[in-house]
Parts: C-alpha cells; structure tokens; sequence
C-alpha cells in the first residue's frame, strides 16, 4: 500500500503512443535525432570520435569555454551522464564532484548542502542559501522547493567555491547551474520509461518540431513515482491544527514514508529575429507530492529537556504509544507525517543580441514561484506517544500516582509530541539581467548588472511538549508559555541589486590575468505578525528593515605552458547577506579563498587528470541549533578551510572509460560563540563539529560499450560507487545536567560507507526508423544501511536512507 495516489505508467503509455504514432507517418517525416535525447541509443559522452575523450562544454564563467581551459575548479555532467546513473533531481548528485554532499533534512523538498566544507540547508524564508542554484542562468532563491526534477536536463555543473563574480547571487560555498535542453529545430521524439522495486515507475517523453520561419520548439514531459520504504504504523489518523493556523485544516498521516509522485513539464522556444538576434524562451513547471523520510529516536538526550522526555518516554508501555527508539533501521515505524505538496514553476526570456563578431549583449528575465501546502512531519518522531496533557502536568510536579490515575489515561486520538512542526509557504521572484561580453585577441570581458526581488510569506506551528487531545491541537494557557509553542506568521520581501564585471587579459599565447569585481546591495525588510516563544526571537512583531552592502572580488592568473595543460592559482571572496530570521537578526558571512590547480589532457586526449587545492578563511558563519527547546540562529565566528581536490577520466581503450574523483576537506573552528537563554554569548570552539561534511569524498566509476554486432545491436554496462568518508552529523558535544560528556556521543557520527550503482543494456534494437535500448539497473546495489541526517531535539534522532533499488528501463529515440 502507498501513501501517494494510484496512477498508471503515464509516461510509458504516451511513449508508447508515440510510437504506435510514428509508425503510422510517413517514413521520410522521422528522423533519428542523436540530439534530442543522447542517452537513449549514443555511446557515453565521454568517448569521443577517433578514440579520445569528447570535448565538454560549459559556461560557468558565464560564456561558453572547453571545460580543460576553464581556470576554475568545475565539475560537468552531460545528458548521457545524467540518464546513465538515474540522477534524477538535485540531490542525487552527491559525491559525483569532489567536496560535494547533498541530502534532504527529512522532507524530500529541502535540501541540505554542503561543497567544500561550508554547508546550506536553513529552509526558513528570511536567509538566503550558501549554495547558489540557477536553472538555465535563473537563480533559485529558496531552499524549500530546490530539489525539484526537471524534465529536460541537457547538463550540470557543479562550482566549486565562493561565487562573488558572475553568478547572480553571491554565495560562500558555489554554485549548482542546470543547463536544460535547447530545442533542436528538427521533428523527433524521444521516450524513456522504467519499472523497479518499491512501486517505482517513471517515465519521460521529449517532442522536437521541425523549424519554422526560424522558431524553434520543443514540449517534454516527465512523471516519476516511488512508493514509500518503511510503513507508517499510525497511517490514516488526521490530526487538526487549524486552531494554530486557520487554513491548515485536518492533515492526514500518511500511510507510507519516504514516497513521492512528480509531475514535470519543461517547454522550449528559440526564434531567430534576425541573423544576430536570438529570443529564447524556457518554461518549467513541477508539481511534487512527497512524504518525508522515516524519523526513529536513537535516544533522549542528556539535558534538563531530554531527561524530561526521556520520563515521557519511559510510561509509553503503560499508556500504549509507540517511541520508535532503535539504533538499527525499523521497517516500520510511527510518524506524524502527512503528504506535502510543493509546486515550481518558472519563466525564463532570454535575449542575444551579436551586436558584431566580437560583441554580445543578453538580457535575462526571470520569473519563479513556489508553493507549499500546509504539511506536517514528524522531525522528533514523537508521533506514535500517548500520554495526555494531565498526565504530563503530574509529571511535572512529580506526581507518579496522577500520572497511573485511570481517569487521565490517553484516548484513542490522544498523542503527545516533543516536537510538532507544521508548516506553508510560498514564494514569487523576479530577476533581471543585462550582460554585456565583448571577446577579442587581447582580452575577454564580462560585464553587466543584476537585480533580484522577491516575496515570501510563511506560517510555522511549532509546539514543545505539545498534549493532542482528540486529533485536534489547541493553545494551551499552561504549557505555552511555559515551553514557546504556538504559530510564527511572517513575510519576507528582498531586494539584491549588483553590477559586475570580468576582465580576462591575453598576455601572451600562454599567460592571463583575469580580475572581477561584483558591487552588491541588498535590502531585507520582514513583517512579522505572530511569534511562537520557541522561535528564540529578539524582535517582537512589527516591520523591520535592514540594509547590507558588500565588495567582492575574484583574481585569477593562468598560465598554459601547452595546448593541453591548464594551471591557475586564484582567490576569490564570496558574501551571503544578513537579515532577520523570525524575529533574530543576523549579520552576513563572508569567505575568502585561495586556490591553485592543474588541468591536463594527456595521451593524444586519451586521459584527462584536473588537480586544485584550496583555503578558505570562513567569517561569521551563520549557523542554526536548537537548545533545550529553543532555536538559535547566530554568526558563530571563524572557521579555516583547506583542502584538495582530483578528477581523472581515462579511456584506455575504444569503448572503455574510466573515471574517478577524490576530495579531502580539513574544517576547523577559530571561533565559536553560541547564544544563551539570557542573550549573552559563550564560546563553545572546542566543544562543536562541522557537521554533514565528510573528510573524504570519491567516485569511482566505469563504462564499457562493447563493438556492435552487424546488426547494430551493442552491449553496453556501466558501474558507479561514490564514497563519503565518516561524517558527524549534529554540531554540539552532548552533556548531561552536570555538563558531563555522554556516551550517546558516539552517536553522532556516520561511518564511511560506497553507495553503488550499475547498469548492464542492449543499445542499436531497431524496429522500422525507431531506435531502442533496453537496460537493468540498480541502484545502493549493496543495500548499505546509512543514515544521512539526523537532529538534537530532545532526543537524537536519524534518518535512514531508502535501500537497494532496481528495475528495468527502455528507451526509444525516433
């Protein structure tokens, strides 16, 4: 049983009408086009003609340069890539570059990331992301809603540190750039579907039209469904929070965790006005219904708080709940979790203009939304306790004989939680970017200016030890006060306005000197209307504005002592704004970095071998904990990064191609000053870890495409591991009352561990003009059990991953 909606393979049903279609046109109107969707029946990308590596092609200094001769550290991954290791949404990409962690915090709509030891993941409305995200040069300026599935993805890279030049926002960690597929001006349709475990099915189907009077047009559509991997014990029961937050209503508790349904459209258009003037426009739209992964409770924590809870705890086999406390992965357990819609969409309007041979101007328009139903998920894994708002009012004053009393025993929709959060959101944008590039012998320059805008109101319910008598959730005049629950109402408007600009110096054949300035000025402005005690706000309600202005800067020297060798050093700043989060104000954080490194292409382009090393000086970090029921959103300080970086990619012989990467990350605090109950400050340097960046990180990946028989037909296979070495997953030491260290500590941490995935296929099946592949895969082949996040709300709790998965994929290019 799932928790999502039953549907039929949408996708593999069109494929298949389209092409029960082609079939019916006449033969002379389809035309195998390898350009509308590589994966389905080319060779990796990777294997170039006249057995060398293909050239790659990026834009991540915002023009369009071979990857080897980029002077920065840049990971890309084409369509084949894409298609071939089922990346299918932002946070399956984690590990594929050095340095590059990427997870949800249980909804599957937020992600939390981390490149180069500087982590993102505050999904709150007023603090903008460490990692910048763009769709097609379109910054995404909320975390909720950013791991969301395109339907036409033609290419993504992955920056590596700060971003304070050409990308639209400044951003401390780097950039995530999604490049979608352009149409391709000639008809041809292309299809994918697969079936596999866990009810999964997902399908795809792309339509290029043939060129028109010089436009150009294309329609994909993408549905993908898994169902959930562990069952929800108290699925089905509904819970009502509208006395909280009118219009949430009564939320459902899904059946099953960890499942999702997507629906997906991407349009493209390009018309040529004239020979010098380009109108492109892209559409996106997605529409994800998901049920936040399983939560289950390690143990109470030692504090004042967690010793409280642990006493909540320790009476559930008297009153029938269930605590969900296991250390090892339950296949079931009890979840407060109900199903959440999140809808993106986007509208992208870009203008060329070839002013000459060597001049270009662009303008780039942007429009995004968002919204986010109201949902509830059960982050404390406290949904399954029973006990009632008497019992825990005996329990505070130590009354065992309150607490046994028949008559205050839980009924059948009575719970309790350490922790309920409830929540909606939505957000509007707009961008707008004017780009001057001007190339010539002697120099490159990229200038221009950019403007960013942005509306996005919030309501949070936030109850600590929250008593639910009947299903339904109510103010209580005791505990409320008490403990800070109650609803956060906020909106955030922002502005951001820079101008930029890049100069890249030719000195000689071999030597540039690039330089690049980015002048921001941001404006935060929050209205905030309601506040839940536990939110730690400074603020009371009001309106409240503030204004931060920053210079950033980026140097680059290259030297290219041959045509195939890339070396570079670089520094680089990069500045996330400041602004107020609930009610606590915040200040910006800013970060410095000095890099070296090495591209090579080797053995007539048979091996590819990128090096780069790098430091970072990280300043006033803003950093989110939760303390005895509190939040706390700070600048902690100081932190030194430094660390290394390799990529190879090697084809030892037609057809094979080996690749692999390895990053190494040294993260240590300088400074650490964390908030009291009392506003004062302590430092706690030696006493908190970096959390969800592992010291290591490595890919190792392999694909073969046999010869072809005569027929055509061609075996291919392919093998991927990505490694993250041992990560700590909460920041703070845990302490007992007497501020002793525990030994739940040991918790904390996530050993290293391979997840693997392959591919074994059958490429070149013909049937009339149509070309098919058929292929197995599988993904955490080796079924590891690992647990990417786990959170210190009065009890430590994880979040295991989904385990091995595996089916079976066709595909059809026509």
């Amino acid at each position: 049983m799932t928790t999502l909606p039953q549907h039929p393979i949408r996708c593999a049903l069109t494929a298949l009408a389209a092409l029960s279609l082609a079939q019916t046109l006449p033969a002379q109107a389809l035309q195998t086009n390898a350009q509308t969707d590589p994966a389905a029946s080319e060779p990796s990308q990777a294997i170039g003609r006249g057995g060398a590596l293909e050239e790659i092609v990026v834009t991540a200094q915002r023009r369009e340069e071979n990857l080897q001769s980029v002077p920065i550290a840049v990971t890309a991954l084409g369509a084949e890539d894409i298609q071939q290791m089922r990346i299918t949404n932002i946070e399956d990409l984690s590990a594929l570059a050095p340095n590059l962690n990427i997870t949800n915090q249980g909804q599957q709509s937020t992600p939390a990331m981390a490149i180069r030891g500087v982590t993102s993941g505050t999904s709150d409305n007023a603090v903008d992301p460490k990692v910048g995200v763009y769709v097609d040069g379109i910054y995404v300026g909320r975390s909720v809603g950013a791991i969301f599935d395109l339907a036409d993805i033609e290419r993504v890279e992955v920056l590596r540190g700060p971003q304070g030049t050409l990308f639209g926002r400044n951003a401390t960690a780097g950039a995530l750039s999604i490049v979608t597929a352009a149409p391709t001006g000639e008809f041809g349709i292309s299809a994918n579907a697969s079936v596999g475990n866990d009810d999964a099915r997902r399908g795809k189907i792309t339509l290029n039209l043939p060129e028109w009077h010089g436009l150009r047009t294309k329609l994909s559509y993408l549905y993908d469904e898994i169902g959930g991997y562990a069952d929800n014990l108290i699925g089905g029961q509904r819970i009502d929070v509208s006395a909280r937050a009118p219009g949430f209503g009564r939320l459902r508790y899904a059946d099953e965790l960890g499942g999702k349904e997507v629906n997906a459209f991407h349009f493209a258009a390009q018309y040529d006005v004239t020979d010098r003037l380009t109108v492109d426009y892209r559409f996106d739209y997605t529409d994800a219904e998901t049920v936040g992964n399983p939560q289950q409770v390690v143990a109470p924590l030692p504090d004042q708080t967690g010793q409280l809870w642990g006493a909540v705890l320790a009476f559930q086999p008297l009153t029938g709940g269930i605590t969900n406390i296991a250390t090892d992965q339950l296949g079931a357990v009890a979840a407060a979790s109900s199903l959440e819609r999140v809808e993106t969409l986007g509208h992208n309007l870009t203008l060329t203009w070839d002013i000459n041979d060597s001049t270009t101007l662009k303008s780039i328009t942007g429009w995004r939304e968002l919204e986010q139903d109201p949902n509830i998920y059960d982050l404390g894994a406290t949904g399954g306790v029973r006990f009632t708002e008497a019992q825990f009012l005996a329990l505070l004053g130590g009354n065992v004989p309150g607490i046994l009393d028949p008559a205050v025993q839980p009924g059948p929709n009575d719970s309790f939680f350490s922790l309920l959060t409830a929540r909606s959101t939505s957000q509007e944008q707009f961008t707008q970017e004017l780009q001057l590039q001007i190339s010539s012998d002697q120099f490159d320059l990229v200038t221009g200016l950019f403007y960013f805008e942005e509306e996005s109101p919030a309501r949070s319910v936030l109850g600590i030890f929250q008593p639910v008598a009947g299903g339904v959730v109510t103010a209580n005049p005791v505990l409320d006060p008490l403990f800070g629950s109650g609803t956060t109402v906020t909106t955030a408007n922002n502005d951001s306005a820079a101008a930029y600009a890049q100069l890249t110096w030719h000195l000689s054949d071999s030597v540039d000197l690039t330089g690049g300035l980015r002048y921001t000025s941001d404006r935060r402005e929050i209205d905030i209307d309601s506040l839940a005690g536990a939110t730690g706000a400074v603020l009371g309600l009001g309106n409240y504005k503030v204004d931060y202005e920053e210079l950033t800067y980026t140097g680059i020297a290259t030297w290219r002592p041959t045509a195939d060798i890339t070396t570079y050093a670089k520094v680089s700043t990069g500045y996330v704004s400041g602004g107020l989060l609930s009610g606590i104000p915040f200040e910006p954080e800013t970060l410095i970095s000095y890099e070296i490194g090495v591209k090579s292409q080797l053995l007539d382009n048979r091996l590819r071998l990128n090096l780069a090393a790098f430091y970072s000086d990280y300043e006033d970090l803003q950093l989110q904990a939760f303390l005895n029921g509190r939040q706390f959103f700070d600048n902690a300080g100081e932190a030194t990064i430094q660390g290394a970086e390799a990529e190879v990619e090697w084809l030892p012989l037609e057809g094979l191609v080996l690749s692999a990467s390895l990053g190494y990350i040294d993260h240590e605090y300088e400074e650490y000053l964390q908030r009291t109950a009392d506003g004062g400050f302590v430092d706690i340097t030696d006493d908190v870890d970096q959390t969800f960046v592992p010291k290591t990180t490595g890919r190792l990946s392999a694909q073969y495409y046999a010869p072809a028989f005569s027929n055509g037909l061609q075996v291919y296979g392919r093998v991927d591991g990505a490694y993250q070495g041992d990560t700590t997953l909460t920041a703070n030491t845990l302490r007992d009352a007497e501020g002793n260290a525990v030994p739940l500590n040991k918790e904390r941490y996530l050993d290293g561990y391979w997840r693997v995935g392959a591919r074994l296929g059958l490429a070149g099946i013909r049937l009339g003009d149509s070309n098919i592949s058929a292929s197995l895969f599988a993904e955490n082949l080796l079924d590891e059990e690992y647990y990417p996040n786990e959170t210190t709300v009065f009890s430590l709790t994880r979040m295991y991953a989904r385990g091995r998965t595996y089916g079976l994929e066709f595909s059809i290019d026509l």
